[in-house]
């Protein structure tokens, strides 16, 4: 008498689960560079820069790393030294940062602003518990 209301529960309960996870919402690894930044942008920060991307999460995943790359005509052309991820995006003329990574593994998701000879923000990946903050400074 019982097993027929044990099998309704576990129906139940399956179906819930399915519904769950079909109405999350799914972040894409990779936002595509667009034609063009949604800002006037400057070449006034046009130059080499090196630096750092640190991790706060503590995952053994994500190791700190070199920045290096180029400013151009106020398009923005970093790498992550350890695994040649591409950073491409634009400086605006207040010095904010659009950047967008070509990793097909992993989301990275960078923010940040130039003042002066620097450029710092955060930055996390969408699929990993990795986070933290990166900074870079001119050096021509």
């Amino acid at each position: 008498m019982k097993k027929p209301f044990v099998i309704l529960a576990i129906v139940a309960a399956i179906l819930l689960i399915v519904r769950q996870f079909a109405n999350t919402e799914r972040v894409p690894i990779m936002v595509a560079l667009p034609d063009s930044p949604s800002f006037t942008v400057t070449d006034a920060f046009d130059g080499q820069w090196e630096g750092k991307r640190v991790d706060v999460s503590g995952d053994k995943i994500c190791l700190e790393t070199r920045i290096i790359g180029t400013v151009y005509n106020g398009q923005v052309s970093l790498t992550l030294v350890y695994n040649n991820t591409l950073l491409k995006g634009w400086v605006s003329e207040q010095g904010m940062l659009e950047l967008y990574s070509d990793s097909p593994r992993w989301g990275y998701r960078f923010s940040g602003a130039a003042v002066n000879n620097k450029m710092d923000g955060e930055w996390k990946v969408t699929n990993a518990l990795c986070h933290g903050t990166w900074h870079i400074e001119k050096v021509s």
